[in-house]
Formats: C-alpha cells, sequence, structure tokens
C-alpha cells in the first residue's frame, strides 16, 4: 500500500500513460457562458474556476508573468504578497512550515492544488507543501474563495488555491533560469516544449537551494542547541503531454518528482535535524464532447509524500545522541472522479459526477498507526437559464459522500451571478461544507499526544458570501463584500482524547479592493480585509489568525513590457498563539515593504535580468510564537523570526 517515490517513479509514469482513473470537472464553457471572465486553458478541469466564478464564485489570478517580472522564488512568497486577503507566514523562511488563513480560516480550511491534484497533507491536514513546485514552472495561480466543497470534496472551507503549471506547445522552445541571493539562493531551472507524436510534450526540471537565516534570536538558543542557518534545498524533475487523438477530445499527463531536503530548526536538544522527503505527483486527464448537448470528463492522480527524518541532539557536556535515525513518515493520496454535463435545449445545464478520494499514511516520529480511508461521493449542479432575465446566472448543487470513518453526510451549494447596472455586478453564494478528520486525529497513538479517535464525524460549515463588483471604465476594478461562515462538530481534544465537540468556530468579515490601470504603464492596487474569527465558546480570536491583512502595490511597466518596477506592501494586523503554560501570547503586527525591477534586452526581450529585494526596512517580526523546556526543566517563550533584508538576482533567457 505504502510507495516510497524513489522506488516508484516509474509507477508514477505508468499511472501517467495508462488507463484513466476519473476527477471533477464540467466542459469547456462557450465564451457567452463566461461573461467575458478571462479563462486561462481549454481542457474542462482548467475552465472550472473561471466557470464557477461566472456563477457567482469570487476568484483571482496571479498570472506567472507577474512571478517573472518580480522575481518571486517560491509559491508562498507570491500568495502572501499577491492574493487578497490571504494570509501566509512561512515560519522560517523557505521551505518551511506554512501557517496560512483565506479570510479567517485555519490552514486547514484551505484546499491546495498543483494542476488539480490534491497536495493537502492528509497525515496532519493542516501543514501545506507549498514548497512542490518551482515557480519557473506556473503558469498563473487561482484563488477560489469561500467554500467549494461541491466539486473539490473535504478541506475546501473557506475556498482553494490551484497553483497551474505551463502548458506543453506546439512550437519549439523553452526557457533557462538562473537565480542567486543574499541568503545563500543558487537556483537554476529549465524546460523544453514543442511538437510530438499527435500532441505536444514539455519537460522541466530545477534545483533549487538556500542557507536560509537563523529562524530564532540569539538568546533563545540553549546550550544544548547548535545556532545554525534553516536551510532548504530541492531537485524536481517532470513532464508534461498533451494531444487530441480524435475530435472534439484532450488528453494531459502529468508526472513531477520532488527531492527536498529541509532543515528542522530547534532551538533546544539539538545539533541537527533535517527532513529527507521525496515527493510524487502524477495525474491523467481526459475530456470529450460527444454532441453539442453532451460532454464529460475523466481524471487520475496520485500524490506520494514521504519523508526520512532525523534529529541529532546535544547532551549537556557537548557530546551528540541520535534521537531520529531516518525515520520514516508520509502517504500516498490517490483519486478517480468522472464527471458530465448535459445542455438542454432550453440553454439549462445539468453536471452530474462521481468522486474517489482514498489516502493511506503512518508515521514512525510522531507515531501514527498504519491505515487507509476511502471516501466515495456523488455530486450535481444545475443552472437553469431564467427566461425572465437571461443575465441573471444560478447554479444550485449538492454532493453525497460516504467515508469509511466519516460516516454518511450530505452537503449544498448556491450561488448567483446578477448584474445591476452597466459595469456593477452582484456575487453571492451559501451552502456547507466539510472537514474529513485527519489520520493524526483519528489514528495517533503516541502516549505523548491526545489519543485518536476513528469514531470522529467530520467537521461541517456554513457559508455565505456577498460582493459588489464594479468594472465602471476600462482600467478601474473595485470590489466590496462579506462572508459569514461557522464550523460545527470542531475537532477538539477532550480528556486526552479527539473528540466533535459541541461548542464550534464562527467567522465574519468584510473586504475591500481597488484596482487602477492596464497591463502596461502606471498600475495600483490595494485590500484590506477584516476577519473576525472566534470560537463560539467565548474565548476570542482563534490564535494564529489575524484580524487585519492588508496589502498594496505600485508598478511601472513600459509600453512592450521592456522593463518595469513595483513597490509592494503588506500588513499583518495583531496574531496571537495559545501556548500551554503562558496562555495567550501576541505577535505579528507588521507592515513590510519590498521592490523588484527587471530589464529585457536582445531580440525580441529574450533576455531578462530582474532584481528583488525583500524586507527593504529589515524589519524584524514573529511568524509564531512557540514555547519549549530549558537543559534545568524550565520552561520559556521563544519567537520564529520571519525573513529578514536581503537581495535576489534572477537572469533567464527565452528560445
Amino acid at each position: 500500500m505504502f510507495h516510497r517515490p524513489e522506488r516508484a517513479l516509474s509507477r508514477a509514469l505508468l499511472l501517467s500513460a495508462c488507463g484513466p482513473v476519473l476527477a471533477a470537472g464540467v466542459d469547456t464553457p462557450s465564451p457567452d457562458a463566461l461573461g467575458g471572465i478571462e479563462v486561462e486553458g481549454s481542457a474542462i478541469e482548467e475552465t472550472l474556476p473561471a466557470e464557477l466564478a461566472a456563477y457567482g464564485a469570487e476568484r483571482e489570478v496571479i498570472k506567472g508573468r507577474t512571478l517573472e517580472d518580480t522575481g518571486m522564488s517560491d509559491v508562498a512568497q507570491a500568495l502572501e504578497r499577491l492574493a487578497p486577503g490571504l494570509f501566509v507566514a512561512p515560519r522560517a523562511g523557505r521551505g518551511s512550515y506554512v501557517d496560512a488563513s483565506l479570510d479567517g480560516s485555519r490552514t486547514q480550511d484551505v484546499l491546495w492544488l498543483v494542476d488539480g491534484v490534491r497536495i493537502n497533507n492528509r497525515l496532519y491536514g493542516s501543514t501545506t507543501p507549498l514548497d512542490s513546485i518551482t515557480t519557473q514552472m506556473i503558469d498563473h495561480i487561482e484563488v477560489l474563495r469561500g467554500g467549494q466543497g461541491l466539486f473539490y470534496g473535504t478541506q475546501a472551507v473557506a475556498g482553494v488555491v490551484n497553483i497551474v503549471l505551463r502548458k506543453p506547445k506546439a512550437e519549439r522552445g523553452g526557457e533557462l533560469r538562473l537565480g542567486t541571493g543574499t541568503l545563500g539562493d543558487r537556483r537554476a531551472a529549465g524546460h523544453v516544449t514543442g511538437p510530438g507524436p499527435l500532441g505536444e510534450w514539455l519537460v522541466f526540471g530545477a534545483y533549487d537551494e538556500s542557507d536560509g537565516y537563523e529562524p530564532f534570536e540569539r538568546d533563545a538558543y540553549q546550550a544544548n542547541a547548535r545556532r545554525q542557518d534553516r536551510g532548504f534545498k530541492r531537485q524536481s524533475i517532470g513532464a508534461k503531454y498533451s494531444a487530441s487523438p480524435m475530435a472534439d477530445s484532450s488528453l494531459r499527463v502529468l508526472a513531477l518528482y520532488n527531492d527536498a531536503a529541509a532543515d528542522n530548526a530547534k532551538p533546544v536538544n539539538n545539533h541537527h535535524s533535517l527532513n529527507d522527503r521525496d515527493e510524487v505527483i502524477a495525474s491523467i486527464k481526459w475530456d470529450q464532447r460527444l454532441s453539442d448537448r453532451f460532454s464529460y470528463y475523466a481524471k487520475g492522480y496520485w500524490h506520494s509524500w514521504w519523508t526520512d527524518y532525523t534529529q541529532i541532539g546535544l547532551d549537556d557536556d557537548g557530546s551528540r545522541n541520535v534521537i531520529n535515525d531516518r525515520e520514516e513518515w508520509g502517504y500516498d493520496d490517490y483519486g478517480a472522479n468522472l464527471a458530465g454535463r448535459y445542455i438542454a435545449p432550453g440553454g439549462s445545464e445539468l453536471l452530474l459526477g462521481y468522486d474517489l478520494q482514498s489516502y493511506a499514511g503512518r508515521d514512525y516520529v510522531l507515531r501514527i498507526d498504519e491505515q487507509e480511508e476511502t471516501v466515495h461521493a456523488g455530486f450535481a449542479q444545475f443552472r437553469p437559464v431564467l427566461a425572465f432575465s437571461p443575465e441573471t446566472r444560478i447554479a444550485l448543487g449538492a454532493r453525497y459522500n460516504h467515508s469509511d470513518f466519516g460516516g454518511e453526510h450530505t452537503i449544498w451549494n448556491a450561488s448567483l451571478d446578477q448584474p445591476l447596472a452597466e459595469g456593477l455586478r452582484l456575487k453571492a453564494s451559501a451552502g456547507t461544507n466539510f472537514i474529513l478528520p485527519s489520520a493524526y486525529q483519528l489514528f495517533v497513538i503516541d502516549p505523548a499526544f491526545p489519543a485518536g479517535n476513528p469514531d470522529l464525524g467530520p467537521e461541517e460549515s456554513r457559508n455565505v458570501r456577498a460582493a459588489l463588483v464594479g468594472d465602471p471604465r476600462p482600467g478601474v476594478h473595485w470590489k466590496l463584500g462579506g462572508f459569514h461562515r461557522e464550523i460545527d462538530h470542531l475537532i477538539t481534544v477532550e480528556e486526552g482524547t479527539f473528540r466533535n465537540a459541541d461548542e464550534g468556530v464562527r467567522v465574519r468579515g468584510a473586504q475591500g479592493a481597488l484596482e487602477l490601470g492596464g497591463t502596461t504603464g502606471w498600475q495600483f492596487d490595494i485590500s484590506a480585509t477584516y476577519a473576525d474569527s472566534q470560537t463560539l465558546d467565548g474565548d476570542g480570536q482563534i490564535p494564529g489568525i489575524p484580524e487585519w491583512v492588508a496589502k498594496s502595490s505600485l508598478a511601472w511597466d513600459s509600453d512592450r513590457r521592456m522593463r518595469g518596477a513595483r513597490l509592494s506592501v503588506r500588513h499583518v494586523g495583531e496574531n496571537t498563539e495559545q501556548l500551554a503554560d503562558y496562555g495567550d501570547r501576541s505577535f505579528g503586527d507588521y507592515t513590510l515593504f519590498d521592490a523588484s525591477t527587471y530589464q529585457r534586452f536582445g531580440d525580441d526581450g529574450a533576455h531578462r535580468v530582474t532584481l528583488r529585494l525583500e524586507n527593504l526596512t529589515d524589519r524584524r517580526y514573529a511568524t509564531r510564537v512557540a514555547q519549549d523546556t530549558r537543559p534545568d526543566g524550565d520552561t520559556f517563550r521563544y519567537d520564529w523570526l520571519g525573513v529578514p533584508r536581503n537581495a535576489q538576482l534572477i537572469y533567464s533567457y527565452t528560445f
């Protein structure tokens, strides 16, 4: 059942090349069905987020071109700076664990995808492997806000973040990129694409390394812990293939392998700690239009994530001791899904589908029993055409789930996109969603942690969102909206065991955003999100979720985008963390500035040099607070420090 990727990459390639297993989607919409919303891609799954946006969902897109021109080095960095309302805090720089909150959510309330493949950690739920892909291979990133469990299943309570990779092209070409930085960054990446049998292919590879920085204040390091920079290293290889073997059909294949090593910094009893990880992401997708009225889509995916964890401690006399010697933890997550769409003579649409999700994992470090869980689901969505109001778009849907340990439950969703006046629209959605228990909550058997409970049920939530969206004239776009979310059957710890508690979580908030300018010349954007996230037992704001997140940037690009510059600022409000011996402790409340500039030269701008400066004022700030025990037995609080001021220089050549 368990497959280490270094022994199983051939299985991933075989899975990607042989018969399809299946995942959710809808047929390629007609241009008028999207009402002018830009669509990235033509395959069914790729158009799903844009189509959901046309029926009332709120969606933002971060272009790969923006990542290139600003010199963004990883996905977490791009999201924390560019996605409105999304709080992202890597605990110790690149490749480290990430705390995230979308519109006041907990980390585990957001579903993360790479090319439609779910990459959420099925052992713990709240760890987000955002270091799975180099930014050089990103075409764009989509952020779908609000409950999206109808099509995407568990964990899409607050929204979905989908990292979409570059697509193969029929013309031969590619890119080479080299980078360095003042934190010991060394990066090299490249891809080549071109025509192949019946279609197009793309292969890519990347090497990414950073020495990092010391993640703690100097006085946090105890006598039995070695001060060291917290580093990160990743090697990636992958391939994509797309073809149309018959009329009105599309076949797409992805295989990606990552070999990553990330330091696991500790201020106590630590000479060296390392997570040495192997990861495989593989998928095969097929969509076909059988007639003007019926089309279907099928997909299979496999995500394998296995880590060898090593920790070498220090005794009081300075001698080393082996605490963990390449002890294994990880999981396999795979799924199958089939979906079809029928268009009635009057233009109304019906979508029907089946979804299979299965995962299994174990942890020999933090002991989690070896178990497997399978989830079956059926879903449907109806999109009627209203004769009395043809510009109104309404979608109504439901999903039935059956899981081995979570039991049976049904969720529903309704959304609306309504023109109100010239350049003014109302977007609204309401529904229920769910989060299945993680393997840790179900099966943990480590006596140092709460006992797992196989009888846990899923957390269930209710969501309501509404926003006014204005496009009064070209180059001006604004949004003003609010959201309300409640989570019931919250999974908590009672008497040393995980249980579904009586109390829940309530989130309510508002967001405003303004964008001025086009694709060249001067551009300005600003957004601010307020989220009041509280447990219903009255304990106040949930730890790890700031009330305020604000972002803004001022940019200029020349007419042909041969040169440009950007200054950006982001503010994170006060945050808290609950420590066992200290109670709630505050951190956060910081404002950070970044700047970047790029210059293209040569024929058609094939050469590009980008300079990026992060944390211009060298602001010292905490991304998290924690506690540990000194060698003498006393406890102490310490801070995880954010990235200090640093510079990055990137050169790329496109051919």
